[in-house]
């Protein structure tokens, strides 16, 4: 009993102390938009601490002002030419005259004007490789009194190549109704968004792929975009990664978590791609 009361009294129990640990600085977020036939769309945003919540930024106004960047020089450089984007909106820059050439290797340049940052990512813009065919499946129950509706869909690979490909998903009648959900990114809704991502390193060299996604809570009569993108392979392991972390999309205003990248001195991830569309009415 003594050697426990003397133990028990040489018990160091320090008062907690206040640690105040500095955020580190705020780096530049990119992720990017191409449509045909020469439409460019990029998204700059800057990070912001894990201490607030994306509600603390889209309420207070001054957060606001640290995440959007409203004041930069953006840049694309390909095919011995420079074209600078204009802005469209609060961190939002675009250009209708960047040509889509494919296995042309582009170049963008943004830098900050207000934090003096910059960032520069390289990608290569990749031949278009069409849908086969986009088709309505009605799946009925056993007992015939249920019937619940998905689709599928079928492209043939590239013979020859290595290639990476993006399926996304978007319910038109739903939510904004644009293609631009169907792009993987943060400035738009995604909350009716899906996406599936394929290698013929294990679908099989110019083989014929096939898929039928599940997609929870599709209805008799919604409208889908389903819409294929061949993708370079570090563009594939970024939205891997994404896949693995639980998080199939961010938010514009999301904390970005750690994941491959092709951002010299930021995040995210800059990708030309130009998909083929199909519609499909669920019936």
């Amino acid at each position: 009993m003594v050697a426990i009361s003397l133990f028990s009294s040489c018990v160091f129990r320090p008062d907690p102390l206040d640690v105040e640990i500095d955020a580190p600085p705020p780096q530049l977020v990119v992720s990017s938009y191409a449509l045909p036939p020469q439409i460019l769309g990029v998204a700059i945003s800057r990070t912001f601490s894990g201490l607030f919540s994306e509600d603390d930024v889209t309420q207070d106004s001054s957060l606001i002002q640290d995440v959007f960047v409203d004041d930069a020089l953006v840049t694309i450089k390909y095919a011995g030419r420079t074209d600078t984007l204009f802005q469209l909106g609060p961190s939002f820059f675009g250009s209708l005259n960047v040509e889509q050439i494919p296995n042309e290797r582009y170049t963008l340049y943004v830098k900050d004007n207000k934090t003096g940052q910059s960032i520069t990512a390289e990608t290569v813009f990749l031949e278009t490789i069409p849908l086969n065919s986009a088709a309505a499946v009605p799946i009925i129950s056993n007992d015939k009194t249920d019937t619940t509706f998905t689709f599928k869909y079928d492209f043939t690979d590239q013979l020859g190549k290595e290639n990476y490909y993006l399926a996304t998903y978007t319910r038109l009648n739903k939510g904004t109704g644009s293609l631009f959900d169907s792009l993987p990114g943060k400035i738009f809704n995604f909350q009716n968004s899906y996406f599936n991502i394929f290698t013929d390193q294990n679908k099989g060299d110019g083989k014929v792929v096939d898929f039928q996604p599940f997609i929870p809570n599709l209805n008799n009569g919604d409208t889908i975009a389903v819409s294929l993108s061949n993708i370079p392979k570090p563009y594939y392991e970024y939205l891997a990664a994404y896949k693995r972390s639980g998080n199939l999309f961010s938010s514009f205003l999301a904390e970005p978590i750690t994941l491959p990248s092709n951002i010299v001195g930021g995040y995210g991830y800059f990708a030309m791609l130009k998909p083929d569309v199909k519609t499909v009415i669920l019936r």
